[in-house]
């Protein structure tokens, strides 16, 4: 397995067959706003295939379909969310799932793809596939499980190759101030401060992580400098809070060194821009609103934009174009008390990005879409035998 690659393969032999569950036995529904409890440890990192069954048999493709109607542009290489819950991948996919690979509509040609968690034992599948082209015409892929010689293996950093820098699932239980959590890419791995295995929660996409204010936070060496372009999105669940709650923070506590997003700022709202004295409010409130995927999108030296579920929300807000940003860490979940104050996030995150583009609006409705109804972005087909 490639750095960044995490795996999640659940073997527990109590699992009802027929339902979807995390590492510990959790059932996971994406985006079911009625599940908050702590998660706690499972299998995390990557699992050597076969180990725990008979090899599969025969070969077996499935095609995948991403019907015109859920785009609204022409995206080149977009990370699709595949999420299936299958009894033909139960039956005919291998345990470790390192046969379980995706190729284009040719039939052939392999897609860079990141496997997020399998479950043989349900047929449960979440996996990242680079869609080279995505337009208002939809796309056609397939995949491919069973009994091939050598299947393409994972290749995050592919997945994430267009303009991302850095890709936190926040699949892995953070272990105190040892804990590392993953960059999908491998060169931003964050770490936890003031968290541990029980933060670990049912997320918008897989797992998540619950920030209880304060300290908590995951720190990471600095992705971005000077005043470049950028995208940083989230899913966040906000709960009601009347301190200041920020998601992400790029620099140190110096004027014009650093940019940051709060989901929480005074009178509520999320708030965008520099430290300090270069910002906006944007009179969006997603407090208490439950998973909700927020974008914030700034063009260099000129304007930032605001995206909620997809959907441009605020903005044009101008800045200053001063901003250098050079500090050398970053923050999720917190600015720390070098900003003056701890001001610790309330509430759940999950799928931290950082892209040092500005991503357009189909792309940011694209990902909405996809993540918010992943089986009904990606339809799957029958099972079809392969010679």
């Amino acid at each position: 397995m490639r750095k960044g690659s995490h795996v999640c393969a659940l073997a527990a032999a109590t699992l009802a067959v027929g339902c979807s569950f995390d590492q510990a036995g959790v059932e996971l529904s994406p985006g079911d706003d009625a599940i908050d409890g702590a998660v706690g440890p499972g299998i995390d990192g990557p699992v050597d295939p076969g180990i725990d069954g008979p090899a599969p048999t025969g070969r077996f493709r499935k095609s995948l379909t991403v019907p015109a109607s859920r785009v609204s542009g022409t995206l080149t290489d977009f990370p699709v969310f595949v999420s299936l819950t299958d009894t033909d991948l139960r039956d005919h996919a291998s345990d470790g799932g390192a046969d379980l690979h995706f190729v284009a509509g040719d039939g052939q040609t392999a897609l860079d793809h990141e496997l997020q968690a399998w479950d043989r034992t349900t047929g449960r599948l979440d996996a990242w596939v680079r869609l080279p082209a995505l337009g208002t015409s939809g796309a056609i892929f397939y995949l491919r499980y069973g009994a091939f010689d050598d299947p393409p293996g994972e290749d995050p950093a592919g997945v994430w190759s267009n303009g991302f820098v850095a890709v936190w699932h926040l699949e892995q239980a953070p272990d105190g101030a040892n804990g590392g959590v993953t960059d999908s890419l491998g060169d931003f791995d964050a770490t936890s401060i003031g968290m541990s295995a029980a933060n670990q929660v049912t997320g918008a996409v897989g797992r998540g992580l619950l920030f209880e204010g304060g300290s908590d936070e995951l720190t990471f060496d600095a992705p971005l400098g000077g005043a470049s372009p950028h995208t940083i999105s989230a899913w966040v669940d906000q709960e009601t809070t009347a301190q200041n709650n920020a998601l992400v923070v790029i620099g140190d506590g110096a004027c014009t060194e650093a940019r940051w997003l709060h989901t929480r700022f005074t009178g509520g709202e999320i708030a965008t821009g520099f430290y300090c004295d270069d910002w906006a409010t944007t009179g969006v409130d997603i407090q208490d609103g439950g998973w909700t995927l927020v974008h914030w999108t700034y063009t260099a030296g000129a304007e930032s934009r605001l995206y909620r579920d997809g959907a441009a929300a605020a903005g044009p807000f101008t800045h200053a174009g001063t901003q250098s940003t050079q500090g050398a860490v970053g923050h999720i979940g917190n600015a720390p008390g070098t900003f003056g104050a701890n001001m610790g996030l309330r509430g759940r995150v999950d799928e931290v990005r950082i892209s040092d583009v500005v991503r357009p609006a189909a792309w940011i409705a694209a990902e909405h879409a996809n993540q918010s109804a992943p089986e009904a972005f990606v339809v799957a087909g029958v099972e079809e035998p392969l010679p």
